[in-house]
């Protein structure tokens, strides 16, 4: 390519991010924004595309290496990978870890890769406070995931492909093929880090992209164009199926982390929908992953045998038939005293519940949220500094909207019927002393937003680590 084609791709992927940023992962001035840096060629890609952006939308930048310590030279290329950071102006947070001893077992290579990469990134974004983390996932890296999982004989939810938002991962380079990003790099004398696994033929996308790619394409020129239409379609299928699945089973959030449907509508849905439907109220509720088969088998032989349901769902969680409803607990009850302090406008990670409460001005982001348990439009002072989150202790009380009189948390809670197993995982929003909000229960008398006021939105989500990810 010459140097025109540099400057089109350059502006190509300025125009990307942009619109990007704009539309689906809408940032603010001021915010900041976790880029996952290898240091490779699509990596740096990204910050060579992000820093102008950045500086016109007022974003702080911030990249993050985690070197696996999976080979003698991986210390070298974190070293190296920080270097490349900084000459482009944006600090680097480098962490080590040793890889092999954190491999589960029945876990593959690339599995604990990814799983230990995202934890060591929502960590740090939770540190910085940052908006969105960003990955470098193009079109090519979408078309190899949706060939591995054809051969992989996915369902036709993985046939859906990368989401560009997911949770707080957001890839806003989708739309860009490798190549283009390559072409970013001519000129600049940058030498990218070079990821030695990148060649280790015995890794699946490396035989699809090295073998099995290059035929494809040469029977196949449009390959591309179609399997982005099979995702799109994949992706229109998927979210309709939910939307109309969630409204026939009056899909619910309750408070004390349970989610809901309704009981009859569920054991009147036609098998082929049975399991769909578990799988979507399992994601609801924040689960990582859908129900074994042989439990959710159990749970219809209960449904269908009348009387009490009460099953295993699988990695602690349970099923409970309750007031004609069907109730997906989440596991570990025995929730333990905590809190945190967390700066506004921002968020606190809450590792006892596996949730993140944030706080922020204006209207929510529904393409933001992770599995959104719960959120609600707040009045708060002009600069309320910091508030504190934590459960409930003893002598709690609150006075809830449209009460004359303070009334002890306990009572509140039995009022809304919330099960006393439930009780201490409800992280409260407290303010100067007082209990502000209670998620999915009350808010208090005086910090409720009325209509058309200028609000605080406070939002209560589960992490969820349920998509699996190509990189």
């Amino acid at each position: 390519m010459n140097a025109a084609a540099e400057v089109g791709a350059f502006e190509a992927t300025i125009a990307s991010v942009r619109a990007f940023f704009a539309g689906p992962a809408p940032v603010a001035a001021g915010d900041r924004l976790l880029v996952a840096f290898s240091g490779g060629p699509d990596s740096t890609a990204l910050l060579i595309g992000l820093g102008p952006v950045a500086a016109q939308m007022g974003l702080h930048l911030e990249a993050a290496h985690l070197d696996h310590g999976a080979d003698p030279d991986s210390a070298r290329r974190a070293r190296r990978a920080g270097d490349l950071a900084a000459a482009l102006g944006v600090p680097c947070r480098r962490e080590r870890v040793e890889l092999p001893a954190l491999r589960a077992r029945g876990e593959s290579r690339e599995e604990v890769a990814r799983r230990v990469r995202y934890a060591f990134l929502e960590r740090r974004r939770l540190e910085i406070g940052a908006r969105w983390t960003v990955t470098a996932h193009h079109r090519d890296d979408q078309v190899e995931t949706l060939l591995l999982r054809l051969l992989q004989g996915s369902g036709w939810r993985g046939l859906a492909g990368i989401a560009p938002v997911h949770g707080r991962v957001v890839r806003p380079l989708l739309a860009l093929t490798r190549a283009s990003l390559r072409e970013l790099l001519r000129g600049r004398g940058l030498e990218p880090v070079l990821d030695p696994t990148n060649r280790d033929p015995s890794l699946a996308r490396n035989a699809v992209r090295r073998e099995l790619l290059p035929g494809l394409r040469s029977v196949h020129p449009d390959l591309e164009d179609r399997l982005a239409r099979l995702a799109a379609a994949a992706r229109g299928a998927r979210d309709t199926i939910d939307r109309r699945l969630a409204e026939h089973l009056d899909l619910r959030l309750e408070a004390g982390e349970i989610a809901t449907m309704a009981l009859d509508a569920f054991d009147r849905l036609p098998p082929a929908l049975l399991s769909t439907s578990l799988a979507l109220l399992h994601r609801q509720a924040g689960a990582a992953h859908p129900p074994p088969t042989a439990a959710a088998c159990e749970l219809e032989r209960a449904i269908a045998r009348g009387g009490r349901v009460a099953c295993d769902a699988g990695a602690g969680w349970r099923w409970v038939a309750r007031d004609g409803r069907l109730r997906l607990e989440r596991p570990g009850n025995n929730v333990p005293p905590f809190a945190y302090t967390l700066r506004v406008p921002g968020e606190v990670q809450i590792p006892e519940l596996g949730a993140v409460l944030s706080l922020r001005r204006g209207e929510p982001n529904d393409a933001a949220s992770t599995v959104v348990f719960q959120r609600e439009r707040l009045s708060l002072p002009a600069e309320p500094g910091a508030v504190l989150v934590r459960n409930r202790r003893p002598g709690d009380r609150i006075r809830p909207v449209g009460r004359r009189n303070r009334k002890r948390l306990k009572e509140v809670l039995i009022d809304h019927r919330i099960p006393r197993q439930q009780r201490d995982a409800l992280p409260l929003l407290v303010l100067g002393g007082e209990v502000a909000w209670v998620p999915g229960v009350t808010v208090a008398d005086g910090f409720q937003a009325a209509a058309g006021e200028s609000a605080w939105t406070a939002e209560l989500s589960f992490i969820d680590a349920g998509e699996v990810d190509p990189s």
